[in-house]
């Protein structure tokens, strides 16, 4: 067993939740869905939803969540966003109790974060290109059986020209045993395209630490593949950041413990 040692900040005001069947409240822009089919634009009455001032531009659509998760599984989202079209790469996935979640990156570019969420309720995301960042959520208009989501967008080019004057933090791991016993520890990693660029094997003596040189300076998300003493495979995630006051890369540190149903802790640091 092993143990495991991004929350979307949304400012809209919906009405009570309500069924909306009024063609004069609610209406397509047009009849010609994004070539994925996954969303459509719809215009919504002035004064059902209010919005943040904080927003630079937002819109009103539907989401087909089943059209989105065949899309994710495939590896490979298109969406259209204010009118601008936006490729993503999914990386890894995962499932919890009510929903299920992707992580990848849009435009090619490691850098730009995709987080996205399928619940009962809709469709929660936060999707970042170069220039800007988006935010979906659900609110509780309903029209036709399908509820209406909330795009809004922000932008990032500021925040973007200080972040790049920072160095990036190279990516690193450890490896520690606190067990009583000698394990084995094989690890392969890969960078955001999915591409072998570290692969090693170690035996631990009880009390050895094990630090891994620098790997990547590739932003983005990377991917551990690990085995332990020769037998089951497992994965684990970390992002290469810019070393700033802001925060840092994350570090992860694989931890051997003295504990028999236990053999494994997994610590994910980020300054």
């Amino acid at each position: 067993m092993i143990i495991l040692l991004s929350v979307i900040s949304v400012s809209a005001f919906l009405r009570s939740e309500m069924e909306v069947n009024d063609t004069n409240s609610i209406s397509r822009v047009d009849d010609t869905e994004q070539n994925s089919g996954i969303i459509s634009k719809v215009d919504i009455e002035s004064g059902l939803i209010e919005v943040s001032d904080d927003w630079d531009s937002y819109e009103t659509v539907l989401i087909s969540s089943e059209k989105l998760n065949v899309s994710a599984w495939e590896g490979n989202i298109n969406l259209t966003l204010m009118d601008k079209n936006i490729d993503i790469m999914i990386q890894t996935s995962g499932e919890r109790t009510d929903s299920i979640w992707y992580k990848g990156f849009a435009d090619g570019n490691p850098d730009n974060n995709v987080d996205i969420s399928i619940r009962d309720e809709g469709v929660y995301a936060s999707i970042t290109t170069y220039d800007r960042m988006y935010n979906i959520f659900p609110t509780d208009i309903v029209t036709d059986g399908e509820t209406v989501h909330l795009v809004s967008a922000y932008n990032i080019l500021d925040t973007r020209a200080l972040e790049e004057k920072y160095p990036i933090d190279p990516l690193t791991f450890e490896v520690i045993n606190e067990d009583n016993v000698e394990h084995d520890f094989a690890i392969e990693v890969y960078d955001p395209y999915r591409n072998l660029i570290f692969n090693e094997s170690y035996s631990l003596q009880p009390g050895e630490t094990i630090q891994s040189p620098e790997i990547s300076k590739e932003l983005g998300l990377h991917r551990y593949v690990y085995t332990l003493d020769n037998d089951e495979k497992f994965t684990e995630n970390a992002r290469v950041e810019r070393l700033s006051e802001l925060g840092s890369s994350q570090r992860v540190s694989f931890i051997f413990i003295d504990d028999p149903e236990i053999q494994m802790a997994i610590r994910t640091e980020q300054a």
